[in-house]
């Protein structure tokens, strides 16, 4: 059974069961094979995990009537749900604003790669830049321009992962307010990525800090070589 299959016979059986809401528990399985589907599994092995409509639409079925016994218990859920969107709340706000941080690092040392290779060395009246013979600031602003791609593509998983993290918990949220947590379909914390847009994502990442890590190498060596020292920023008197 395919994807759309299965949601039309979820849809239906849902309906026969005279469970509400259709709409968004036939979204959240929806979402659940996209997700399944971009890790490399087939619809119909989807499907064959998830179980049959039938059983699905039975369980939501009996949470309906569990929830008509336990009405009092809505107001301590509430009051749960209330602080762990604040614990959440302020996790989330913390990962945001690292990957902000982690952005702003990216564009930095793609900034200061080009002034390296274009001889700049301040801008706004800020030295930002030493000055360096040629060959060490060519291999320094390479090595910084890696430097910020590198950090770009740790700050897109960041962002992926984050946000990943802030659909589990909305879905968490939802599921235990309607009740339905033990019926909805598992949500991975981890982002959907492509099996080939992973490789290609570890195999660019690989070779960025291999290369970073050689024009940094081969560019304080090779101030050290021109500047018969240890310590070249001495010899030229960069903190002057």
């Amino acid at each position: 059974m395919n994807k759309q299959a299965y949601l039309a016979a979820l849809e239906k059986a849902l309906k026969a069961k005279g469970v509400g809401d259709c709409a968004d528990i036939l979204e959240e399985y929806a979402e659940h094979f996209d997700m399944k589907t971009a890790d490399g599994y087939g619809e119909e092995e989807i499907a064959a995990r998830l179980g049959s409509p039938e059983e699905i639409a039975a369980q939501f079925e009996g949470m309906l009537s569990e929830q008509g016994d336990r009405a009092g218990s809505k107001i301590a859920t509430g009051i749960g749900l209330f602080f762990a969107g604040i614990l959440a709340g302020s996790l989330l706000l913390i990962l945001y604003v690292w990957v902000f941080v982690l952005g702003v690092f990216a564009l930095a040392g793609g900034v200061l790669g080009v002034m390296a290779l274009t001889g700049q060395s301040a801008a706004f009246g800020i030295t930002l830049i030493p000055q360096m013979p040629f060959v060490s600031a060519l291999l320094l602003g390479i090595a910084l321009l890696v430097l910020g791609m590198l950090a770009a593509m740790g700050t897109e998983y960041c962002r992926l992962y984050t946000t990943q993290l802030l659909r589990v918990y909305a879905r968490w949220h939802k599921a235990v307010r309607s009740g339905t947590l033990r019926t909805m379909p598992p949500i991975q914390k981890y982002p959907a990525i492509a099996p080939k847009k992973r490789r290609i994502m570890r195999g660019m990442t690989l070779i960025v800090l291999v290369i970073f890590i050689i024009t940094f190498i081969a560019g304080a060596i090779s101030m050290m070589l021109i500047a018969s020292s240890f310590e070249p920023w001495h010899v030229w008197n960069w903190f002057r």
